[in-house]
């Protein structure tokens, strides 16, 4: 398996997922720096994933543009993409549906409260402030706090929750969200990463099986 991933901030890599792709289907995997994406045509690839970023699905940055042009051409295709948080706002934005600030933040590790499948309650991690409108079209997988945080529309799937972060990428996220936020919803930043570290180990089993039912639901 040929997979892309669109690494849109070296803050948020493809972590988990990439691993797995690589130790249980032998993915060969080859990074693009999102900022970096020039038109043109379709790359060659079985799989294209796009991650997260500080920025957001709605700022004037050309290469969004660009990168929102590939998708609605790889997605209209029939070819599969999975996009996780401002990846999945990104797909959100190429299929018709829309992308804007919730007004508040998702920071932390939080269960789904509406989900269409056990899997996708969690406890997952959240760590964004945006949230998505989708077209009729598209099926709502999980939902929580007036935020979609999964959907699918044909073979294009968005998760707005983090399955791929690792601890050190909590570490670098709360390197850049001001303090007195995080204090507000008692999140200690140490306490924080040794959960995470702790559930990089003990949930495994549970992130590798969300992870093959993404790809399922990609057609894959």
């Amino acid at each position: 398996m040929r997979v892309l991933v669109l690494e849109n901030s070296p803050l948020a890599p493809v972590g988990h997922f990439g691993d797995w792709l690589a130790a249980r289907h032998g993915a060969a995997l080859a990074t693009l720096a999102g900022p970096d994406l020039t038109p043109g045509p379709l790359p060659e690839a079985d799989l294209l994933v796009t991650l997260g970023s500080p920025r957001a699905a709605y700022d004037g940055d050309g290469w969004i543009a660009t990168q929102r042009d590939l998708l609605a051409r790889w997605i209209g295709e029939g070819r599969p993409a999975i996009g996780i948080c401002f990846g999945a706002q990104m797909i959100a934005s190429a299929i018709g549906g829309s992308v804007a600030p919730t007004g508040t933040f998702h920071e932390g590790w939080m269960e789904t409260a509406e989900a269409s499948a056990p899997l996708w309650r969690g406890p997952w991690l959240r760590w964004h402030g945006d949230h998505v409108a989708l077209p009729p079209e598209a099926e709502v997988l999980a939902r929580s706090e007036g935020t979609i945080q999964a959907f699918r529309h044909r073979r294009a799937l968005g998760v707005q929750f983090h399955p791929e972060a690792n601890a050190g990428c909590v570490a670098e996220w709360i390197g850049f969200t001001p303090p007195e936020r995080l204090a507000a919803k008692g999140i200690v930043p140490e306490e924080i990463v040794a959960l995470t570290r702790e559930r990089d180990g003990s949930l495994k089993g549970q992130r590798e099986a969300l992870f093959a039912e993404m790809l399922r639901l990609v057609g894959l």
